[in-house]
């Protein structure tokens, strides 16, 4: 079977080695240039929980990773409005880690570095400029023209694959804006993430060393615009936030993007077309859930191309993986909402809620490998 992949992000290209380890061939479209991991930490970083590493393991890349371009985390934590913590631990599993924060760039890279040792074809730098979903042909850039059985949309957001085969989208923006950091910490750093809810967007820790962490801080979209090339008043107002909770920082550097919300109303079109990822389904980055979902969409389509016929394979992919992602989406919406209610009802009831996690050791067992995508 022929399978184009049009996108070669961390999804897109997972999804190459996923398929070619089937025996198909497959091509990746890709318009950036080769990603190379390089430098200083990239300040896009995800967080990969525990059984998506289990399976980048399967999948032969997570060796790859520069070592120094991931870090296992243990325990996570989240603390509510009124100040109520819950801690999950890795103890709680019975699990050597929860997760891993990885750079993108340096995860990106080392599934590029095994396309030569599978069936897999790249072109960096080009785009597809012609769909014809009829004849199964693309028609690229560069002039070439290319056959599939399977054509995979895995170009984020404003898929060009979603666009061409008329799937329509629905969603809306938070009026939110997430901005990160990179920062040097004096003391040494807990394997441990953590997120505190307030009123105006909660704000969290990624560690990436013992003393290197990324820095989150979720506020409205007219909040950071007063901040407009003001360099100096971003890093003193992240330094008012972090400083009580890790002490005496430096910022190297910084960033930040909107939050929007997105799914496609379709997964799949003309027996022979599947999004996956971002291109199907973006979410608030509030719990790193986004590349675990797209992960297991390419988990969930690898497994269906092995148990039957393509246009079979393609309706299950999609039956099941819009399902869960919808689940998973509604719950982020919820949090995102609950955590932050000023109303005396709903935060009793978080706070009892967490205080029954808490407790109950097989309720919070579950959750916790829930959390870590068991």
């Amino acid at each position: 079977m022929n399978v184009v992949v049009v996108g070669g992000g961390m999804v897109g290209a997972s999804a190459a080695v996923s398929i070619a380890k089937l025996g198909h061939h497959v091509t990746v479209i890709e318009a950036g240039k080769t990603v190379l991991s390089e430098g200083d930490w990239d300040l896009r970083i995800s967080s990969i929980h525990l059984r998506n590493v289990e399976w980048l393991k399967e999948l032969g890349t997570w060796s790859n990773i520069r070592a120094e371009r991931k870090f296992m985390y243990t325990d996570l934590a989240v603390q509510t409005l009124d100040g109520y913590r819950l801690n999950f631990s890795n103890n709680d599993v019975d699990a050597l880690a929860l997760g891993a924060m990885v750079e993108n760039n340096a995860l990106q890279e080392a599934l590029w570095e095994q396309f030569s040792e599978h069936n897999i074809s790249v072109y960096s730098e080009t785009r597809v400029e012609h769909f014809d979903l009829t004849d199964r042909r693309v028609r690229l850039s560069n002039g070439e023209i290319l056959t599939y059985d399977l054509l995979l949309g895995a170009d984020g957001a404003q898929s060009q694959v979603a666009k061409a085969a008329q799937i329509g989208q629905r969603g809306w923006d938070y009026d939110m804006r997430c901005m990160l950091a990179i920062a040097d910490v004096e003391k040494p750093l807990p394997a441990a993430t953590w997120e505190i809810f307030r009123s105006e967007g909660p704000f969290a820790l990624l560690p990436l060393n013992d003393h290197l962490a990324c820095l989150i801080d979720y506020r409205s979209e007219q909040q950071w615009q007063e901040f407009t090339g003001k360099n100096e008043a971003v890093q003193q107002s992240l330094n008012n936030v972090f400083e009580p909770h890790i002490g005496k920082h430096t910022i190297t550097q910084f960033a930040s993007f909107p939050l929007r919300r997105q799914r496609a109303l379709r997964y799949i079109s003309h027996d022979s077309i599947a999004l996956i990822g971002d291109a199907a389904h973006s979410i608030h980055p509030l719990a790193g859930q986004g590349v675990n979902l797209g992960f297991a969409d390419v988990q969930e389509l690898t497994r269906q191309l092995v148990e039957q016929p393509l246009p079979e394979a393609l309706a299950k992919y999609e039956r099941i993986r819009m399902q869960e992602n919808q689940q998973m989406m509604r719950a982020m919406d919820a949090i995102h909402v609950g955590f932050r209610s000023q109303h005396l009802l709903p935060r009793g009831l978080l706070a009892l809620g967490l205080a029954l996690v808490d407790k109950v050791a097989p309720l919070k067992r579950e959750l916790v490998r829930k959390a870590i995508g068991f």
